[in-house]
């Protein structure tokens, strides 16, 4: 009786131990590293994509119902808002940005990037300044923005006075 209790009390640990082991095999593995090479990738062609304005490869970084969220402008979101606010940027003049990330956190379902941008105009010179952050979610196996809010950091415009 004592071995088959013994028998029956290792059976059970081995199943318990083999079914823990398959739960951290079903989960999958989250490597900050990873994410943050996928996120300056993804910068870089965004960057790329602003300059050459390829609203097809830009809108592609973001996820189907991304949304950007500019100072002073609606939200714009999917597809054809994304290509609004490339659209927008164009007609503002700019030419270049440049993305300063400073930390990035989360998990395997949501990570957050937090960073400073400066974007320019013709001849390099600057538009705006200011900080952002950007909301990551896996798309089809890959990390794309989500929501993407960024505001100035130069005073607003005072408007002239009222004539009387």
């Amino acid at each position: 009786m004592k071995k088959l209790l013994i028998v029956l009390l290792s059976g059970s640990l081995f199943a318990s131990c083999a079914n823990e082991a398959s739960k951290e095999a079903a989960t999958p593995s989250f490597n900050m590293d990873s994410v943050k090479a996928s996120i300056d990738a993804n910068n870089a062609a965004l960057i790329s994509s602003m300059k050459a304005n390829d609203s097809a490869t830009f809108v592609n970084l973001y996820t189907k119902d991304g949304c950007i969220m500019a100072d002073n402008a609606p939200k714009l979101c999917g597809p054809a808002g994304l290509g609004q606010f490339l659209a927008g940027s164009q007609q503002l003049g700019m030419t270049d940005l440049k993305l300063t990330v400073t930390e990035i956190i989360g998990d395997n379902t949501l990570v957050s990037e937090e960073g400073t941008y400066e974007m320019f105009g013709k001849g390099g010179v600057s538009m705006d300044k200011g900080k952002y952050i950007v909301t990551w979610k896996k798309e089809d196996g890959v990390w794309k923005k989500y929501r993407d809010i960024f505001n100035s950091d130069l005073p607003a415009p005072v408007p002239p006075p009222l004539k009387k």
